[in-house]
């Protein structure tokens, strides 16, 4: 599997949490950055090369004229060798139209990942969205007289949000009933407003999890793949397994990265230096490396360890030639004794409460 993303920067306001590169309000430039986008996927051009998903995302994707984003199809359509099995953007609920809808329908988009974040109005103020849950509705409902799969993304974690909150939110899945929810747990980062206004705040981790257990099971008509995403059966996302899976994709637009023949890239953050490159015929990249063996084999534990399905540690030993168990067992009983980790048919996986704290089982490993 090889997949593409592409980075729409353009916004109609900035989210309180978003660390993004994006552009808001800068409407004048819309032209010019698709015509720097049609140059970058042109200098990576091979029509012999099999790309099997899309993904558009950003900033906000369908807040632009559709015919943009009908262009750039067309372009990679006639760069690539296009056998795509799933092709999804990101839409904005205030931004969704019938005609932009349909517009994306016609050139094969199957796939909408709509940004709710909260089925709670005052939430999203917090948030600094600009829709409502009316919006959210009423673009659901147009979305799927075009397109059956449809994924929500909400956050829960963020300041002042409370548990009980969770029951609302989940009363809007069940009577919406989407194919896929991404539901993440927010992290405050750096430059945001909410970093620099909460950057001190204590947060409750032992609240955060009542969350999470809370989100697992009242999506428990959901096939929880993987640490943040539910999926009903045949609706995973396949762009997003192709991360979690060390395969091969690029990265198109401002910001954004690609990860081809073991070599990671990541394209220039600011405008001026992306718009400065391209000009000059230069691949608009800021940082690249090559992934060694050992950053491989970290990495591989990391991605694969993401998902419900967890490590299958034969692979992994055919893979790097490494007894995965055998090294870490006292450390792995330890994390299987305690109910955050289970060892079956081979595969090593976290329970719900296993993901949550996943990040110290890593360290852990890395040790």
């Amino acid at each position: 599997m090889k997949g593409i993303y592409i980075h729409i920067p353009f916004c109609d306001y900035k989210c309180n949490y978003c660390d993004f590169s994006t552009m808001t309000k800068q409407y004048n430039r819309v032209d010019e950055y698709f015509r720097l986008l049609q140059k970058e996927i042109t200098i990576y051009k091979n029509p012999n090369e099999k790309i099997d998903t899309i993904y558009i995302g950003g900033g906000t994707p369908n807040l632009v004229d559709s015919k943009y984003i009908k262009e750039i199809y067309n372009l990679l359509n006639k760069s690539f060798d296009l056998q795509i099995k799933e092709f999804t953007i990101e839409c904005n609920p205030e931004f969704v139209t019938k005609e932009k809808i349909e517009s994306y329908k016609s050139i094969g988009v199957d796939r909408i990942s709509l940004g709710v974040q909260s089925f709670n109005d005052e939430y999203n103020r917090f948030l600094g969205r600009g829709h409502k849950v009316t919006d959210v509705l009423k673009s659901f409902e147009i979305i799927k007289q075009y397109i059956d799969n449809i994924s929500i993304d909400l956050i829960f974690g963020f300041p002042n949000q409370t548990l009980e909150s969770l029951d609302n939110d989940l009363n809007y899945i069940r009577k919406l009933a989407p194919n896929h929810v991404s539901w993440y747990n927010m992290i405050l980062e750096p430059g945001t407003k909410f970093y620099k206004d909460y950057e001190d705040i204590n947060r409750n981790n032992d609240i955060e999890y009542e969350m999470y257990v809370k989100i697992c099971k009242g999506l428990e008509d959901y096939n929880h793949y993987e640490i943040s995403n539910f999926a009903k059966d045949d609706f995973e996302s396949k762009h997003n397994k192709i991360y979690w899976k060390d395969e091969n994709y690029y990265g198109f637009g401002l910001s954004s990265s690609g990860y081809i023949n073991q070599k990671r890239y990541t394209n220039e953050f600011f405008y001026p230096n992306y718009k400065r490159k391209i000009i000059n015929e230069q691949k608009p990249i800021n940082f690249s490396e090559n992934i060694d063996l050992e950053k491989r084999e970290f990495e591989f534990i990391i991605t694969n360890m993401r998902l419900k399905e967890g490590l299958d540690l034969k692979e992994y030993n055919q893979k790097f030639g490494i007894d995965l168990y055998k090294n870490n067992k006292n450390m792995i009983d330890k994390w299987i004794k305690e109910r955050l980790l289970t060892l079956e048919n081979n595969h090593l996986s976290f329970t719900d409460q296993g993901f949550f704290i996943s990040n110290t089982f890593f360290i852990d490993i890395l040790v």
